[in-house]
């Protein structure tokens, strides 16, 4: 159960959709917040997909928001065309629009966390969900308690436990009747499936929610290993662009360092199991022999390792021109391919690169995260300006991870940081200082988000 107590001065939102999990979850915060001092608001995503009764949930939100003075934040899209436009299925397009929304909260300093009112059934769906359509350990693991800006506070309670809370209180809630399709698999799973389960196996959706937080914490094991079949000699043609990983006779570590490289080179979901067996099966083979893969990727065995590149011209070779921007602040940034954390605590185990130390008082209000641009340039650690070009070079960070590194930069040029490899001069913590920080970079994997 996550504690409250440490959250005084906080702002919390809770996302509310009018259902009973959410009514139940912003009625708990609501009691939370005054025990605890934390300032409480709600957010509501309006998706446009049932018409007058969607528009009626935004409705119940506002008033119950009103008759228990918590802040509401309401945000509407059309979900249908775009799911339609990005050629991507209805659910997909409704969650992008619903994180985008909580994003915009966070990174406009409106909230510092985001409550949310998945509970165990949920987790035992999702995983149940995706063991039947083959995923690895990786798809398999399951939700926390707390990931970055992100909280789920009922996740050990189960819906006849949440249900009871409701009736306890007396709380009023909207029902969404496409809930009860079955024609939909997510709702035939939660409907028809998990309740036969648990009449033939008591305890069935806990036990499959015990198994995802198991599988979690051995996935986040077995990729900290496969960090270490990175070359990072600076020999071997360093500074070509290629990403090359020694060998390994452990499938599972290759696997999970192919992702990380694949990932680095931008094919964060094309990916089959066939891509990762074909990458796998280049050890055996004669120097030279290669692999196409997603997006342009191609690997290559090259003596005593496996080379991942774009070769000069494939798609994406430089980010494919994506502009990407976000303000710098404490938490976990997401910078599409990387996830970039900045902590006052601990940093996590299979960071890419470097973990940097900088004074937070010495960050420009105007600096952001961002890619790199033509011109760029940095004051170096221990003095000198460098572009940002030649640095990276002289660093011998190869092509793929220059062009996906995040930096801490303004817009006229000035990077002051280097995600995962170097802060700037200006950013160099002076002896006892007060606000200092640690900043990480982290290859993004399936992620339960």
């Amino acid at each position: 159960m996550i504690d409250w107590s440490g959250f005084s001065g906080k702002r919390v939102c809770a996302a509310v959709s009018g259902g009973m999990d959410s009514v139940s979850l912003l009625h708990m915060l609501k009691g939370e917040a005054e025990r605890c001092g934390f300032f409480l608001s709600a957010v509501h995503c309006e998706h446009g997909i049932r018409g007058e009764a969607s528009l009626s949930d935004a409705r119940f939100v506002g008033e119950l928001c009103r008759d228990w003075e918590i802040p509401l934040f309401v945000f509407s899209a059309d979900c249908p065309a775009e799911a339609a436009a990005k050629g991507v299925g209805l659910e997909t397009a409704a969650r992008e629009f619903r994180y985008r929304s909580f994003e915009s909260l966070l990174a406009e300093g409106k909230a510092d966390f985001i409550a949310t009112a998945h509970h165990l059934d949920d987790e035992a769906e999702t995983v149940l969900f995706r063991l039947c359509r083959g995923a690895s350990l990786t798809g398999a693991k399951g939700m926390t308690e707390r990931r970055g800006k992100y909280l789920r506070p009922l996740l050990s309670c189960t819906r006849a436990q949440i249900a009871a809370y409701a009736k306890e209180k007396g709380l009023a809630y909207r029902e969404d009747e496409s809930n009860k399709d079955a024609a939909f698999t997510r709702n035939k799973l939660r409907l028809e499936v998990l309740p036969r389960l648990e009449e033939a196996v008591p305890g069935a959706a806990g036990n499959l929610a015990a198994f995802a937080r198991r599988a979690a914490e051995d996935d986040d094991f077995l990729y900290a290993l496969s960090d270490d079949l990175f070359d990072k000699s600076g020999g071997q043609g360093s500074g070509d662009g290629k990403i090359r990983l020694h060998f390994s006779p452990a499938p599972s570590l290759f696997r999970r360092a192919c992702l990380t490289a694949l990932r680095a080179l931008g094919a964060d979901r094309d990916y089959t199991a066939k891509n990762l067996d074909d990458a796998f099966r280049l050890q055996s083979l004669q120097t030279g022999s290669r692999v196409s893969l997603p997006r342009g990727i191609v690997a290559e065995r090259e003596y005593e390792c496996i080379a991942f590149y774009k070769p000069q011209g494939a798609e994406g070779e430089n980010s494919g021109g994506r502009e990407w921007h976000a303000p710098f602040r404490e938490g976990i940034t997401d910078g599409g391919r990387v996830e970039i954390i900045v902590t006052s605590g601990g940093l996590p185990a299979d960071i890419w690169g470097r973990a940097l130390l900088l004074d937070k008082d010495k960050v420009p209000e105007n600096a952001a995260f961002r890619l790199r641009r033509e011109g760029d340039f940095i004051e170096k650690f221990g003095g000198g300006r460098r572009t940002i070009k030649r640095y990276l070079i002289d660093k011998k960070v190869p092509r793929a991870m220059r062009e996906t590194l995040p930096l801490l930069a303004d817009e006229s040029g000035e990077v002051y940081a280097v995600c995962g490899v170097e802060i700037s001069e200006k950013l160099r913590v002076s002896p006892g200082a007060a606000g200092a920080l640690k900043m990480a970079v982290r290859m993004k994997k399936e992620t339960d988000k």
